[in-house]
């Protein structure tokens, strides 16, 4: 039954994320504001001009290493969306198993990692950011500094309003049943 609800979690968090990626995909040609976030634009109708003269144009190029640059950005962000998921899961089920206090706190122990998920994932998304400098400056910074900023604020978030209450609990109860 835990499983289930996690799949269930995990699927409609999929179904979002599609959603968004689909939708900010299918907008990014008509917004001048999106585009501008993830590749350098000129002029939108001189842009528009050159890119459906000549598929090899700058324009055309730049375009591309955008959309490429908004789906990487939306990719480590909904990789960030399912670490967050999947940590709350996990902490939840050690918070509503029934064992012994000493137990759960190993269990918590054991679970962290989960708690440093979106670290590291925001990481991943500094190197690749990195990587794709080449193709486009404006978007590849974005990618860095964003996915780096959620993935601190995820872990923060995780530990200080789960892991951290959880943990004072557990202790308070074992240090109260040792006297």
């Amino acid at each position: 039954m835990k499983n289930y609800r996690l799949l269930i979690k995990l699927l409609l968090l999929a179904v979002v994320c599609a959603g968004i990626v689909f939708f900010l995909n299918s907008i990014f040609d008509s917004s001048e504001t999106l585009r501008g976030l993830f590749c350098r634009t000129g002029s939108s109708d001189v842009i528009g001009k050159l890119a459906a003269a000549d598929p090899a144009t700058i324009a055309n190029r730049e375009l591309t290493a955008g959309r490429i640059n908004l789906l990487i950005f939306l990719t480590v962000n909904m990789l960030q969306l399912f670490a967050l998921v999947a940590s709350l899961h996990v902490i939840g089920n050690i918070r509503r198993q029934d064992t012994a206090p000493q137990l759960k706190l190993t269990l918590l122990d054991n679970a962290e990692i989960f708690l440093e998920v979106p670290l590291y994932i925001g990481l991943f998304g500094t190197v690749l950011a990195f990587l794709v400098l080449s193709l486009s400056h404006s978007g590849s910074l974005l990618i860095a500094y964003s996915s780096t900023l959620i993935g601190i604020l995820f872990s923060l978030v995780l530990r200080l309003t789960l892991y951290y209450p959880l943990r004072k609990k557990l202790i308070t109860i074992v240090e109260g049943a040792a006297k």
